[in-house]
Parts: structure tokens; C-alpha cells; sequence
């Protein structure tokens, strides 16, 4: 946790710096370098990277059976998340022009919408413990066994996003979105040591509805940094009754990322000397790069 705290404190020190907002106006020192004129897109590069951790239930029932003799027993399963990791890279388009709706109640429906590619790395395990017990149910003996998984996928994403903006410079960003995901590194199966019953794994292709929310800091006129958490909340695809969790041995594991996201928008080229764009065009660019 500390790293990842360290890697996002110095990714915006070093962009706040790097990339101040240099909007043209205003006074600057020759610290911050000259006054920024340039037109930018309304669209641009995104990066995102982060840890991955597979979440499991809280607690762990302990559940009466019994064995192929008929043999009273009782057991145990104990899931558990590891670490994992995931990078994507894509672009974000940011909402150009408002729908008639949006302008009678001044409100913007849809703040940018983003997509990539990229590859995650989930893990988990899972442990059981068996107790036997004869027919006066006496504990004669105990037994346990493990497996551990690390599951590699690559996925596409779409996702579209409303901020809700807190001053000038930062904003909640919420997002909506669907990852289609194929498993290209299978994890272990097998468990060592004692185990209950045939096990179940999630098939190889995913199909889910995700939600991610996080907090968006303007670094400069073009570009932004967005820590924050991402998640699914349904599948559709293995369908399991809705269940976001990913199916691997006899548990459930949600997979969470906590993402760093980075935004860069492309610059306009103009054609020889002559300034790209309408003039409506240039004046929504100004209206977007300054507010937005």
C-alpha cells in the first residue's frame, strides 16, 4: 500500500509540474515556463495500471456432511484474495457538443467516454479442513488441502463517464461500462492434500457490467490524472444468476482493481500558419479547456 500511495503522490507532483495549467491571462514566473496558447483535441491517449485483488466472503460456515461411509463429518472452506496487477492503454473522447435536453437544463449527461485494451492477472486461493467423526460423533481425525490460482486475461473495455466537479481542478469521476475477458494463462486446478467433491471453475470467457469511481485531478490544460477503484457488478456471461464473482475451486472471488488512470489529449496541428478550425470550433475548445 505504501508503494502504491508513493507512485501516486509522485505521478502528480511530477505532472502538476510537469504539466501546470498555463492558461493564457494569467501571470506566470519563468518556474512554471511560458504561457500555454496551444489548441488541444477533445480526445486523447489514456493509460491505466494498477493492483489487482480477488475478493472473498467474510466469514466461513462450517457445514455438516457425511463421507462415503457414512461417517459423520464437518468442514470447512476458506477462501482468500492475493495481489495481482493489470495495465491497459486506449483512448478518452470528452463530449464535444451537448444534446438539446442538456442545454434546456444546463447539465452535462455524459462528461467523456473511454476504451481500451489490456491484461489483468488474478489470484486467489482457497484452503478446507475436514474433521471425521465416528458414530458417537467423537472427533477421530482431521484432514486439510489447498490450491492456488494465478489467472491471466486480456480484456476490451467501453465505459462512459459523469465527473461532478469539486472547484476548477478536481472532480468525482463515475463511470458505467462493460469488459468482455479471455482467459489466456489457466490457473492451477489441482489442490493439494484432502478436498470435498468435484470442483467447479469459471469458463474461459467473461462478459460483465462494471463500475469504477475516482477522483479526478486536473494537471494541466490537456492533461489529467484519475486514481481510483474499479469493480464488476453483474455478469452476463458465464451467466450465474447475475453473481459478478469469478468461480475457481469451491469459492467466489470478485476481482477489484485499483487503477492510476492518466488522460492526455492530442494537440490541433494547424496547416501552415493558418489556425485550425471554425471559428465555433475554437471557441468551444477554449469553453472545454478552460471548464472542464
Amino acid at each position: 500500500m505504501r508503494n502504491i500511495l508513493f507512485v501516486i503522490s509522485f505521478l502528480a507532483a511530477f505532472f502538476s509540474f510537469a504539466q501546470r495549467d498555463l492558461t493564457p491571462g494569467g501571470s506566470r514566473s519563468s518556474y512554471f515556463g511560458k504561457a500555454d496558447y496551444k489548441d488541444y483535441r477533445f480526445y486523447g491517449m489514456q493509460f491505466s495500471f494498477g493492483p489487482s485483488f480477488m475478493k472473498t466472503r467474510m466469514t466461513n460456515p462450517l457445514i455438516s456432511a457425511t463421507d462415503a461411509t457414512g461417517r459423520p463429518i464437518d468442514y470447512t472452506i476458506d477462501p482468500s484474495g492475493k495481489i495481482g496487477f493489470f495495465a491497459e492503454v486506449g483512448l478518452a473522447h470528452f463530449t464535444q457538443r451537448r444534446s438539446k435536453l442538456a442545454q434546456a437544463m444546463k447539465k452535462v449527461f455524459i462528461s467523456y467516454f473511454d476504451y481500451g485494451i489490456g491484461f489483468k492477472m488474478l489470484s486467489g486461493q482457497e484452503e478446507t479442513t475436514i474433521n471425521y467423526y465416528n458414530l458417537n460423533n467423537n472427533l477421530i481425525s482431521s484432514a486439510s488441502g489447498n490450491g492456488s490460482f494465478q489467472n491471466g486475461y486480456v480484456y476490451g473495455r467501453f465505459s462512459i463517464h459523469k465527473n461532478f466537479y469539486i472547484g476548477k481542478k478536481y472532480f468525482i469521476d463515475n463511470g458505467l461500462g462493460i469488459n468482455f475477458d479471455y482467459r489466456v494463462l489457466d490457473g492451477n486446478k489441482n489442490y493439494e492434500g484432502t478436498s470435498i467433491g468435484p470442483k467447479t471453475f469459471q469458463k474461459p470467457f467473461v462478459a460483465q457490467i462494471n463500475y469504477d469511481l475516482g477522483l479526478g485531478i486536473k494537471l494541466s490544460r490537456r492533461s489529467f490524472l484519475i486514481p481510483g477503484v474499479t469493480l464488476p457488478i453483474l455478469s452476463f456471461y458465464e451467466w450465474r444468476g447475475g453473481c459478478a464473482d469469478l468461480k475457481w475451486f469451491d469459492s467466489n472471488y470478485l476481482p477489484i482493481m485499483a487503477k492510476v488512470k492518466l488522460i492526455y489529449l492530442f494537440e490541433k496541428k494547424s496547416k501552415g500558419c493558418s489556425t485550425p478550425g471554425t471559428e465555433d470550433d475554437r471557441k468551444r475548445n477554449n469553453e472545454f479547456l478552460q471548464n472542464n
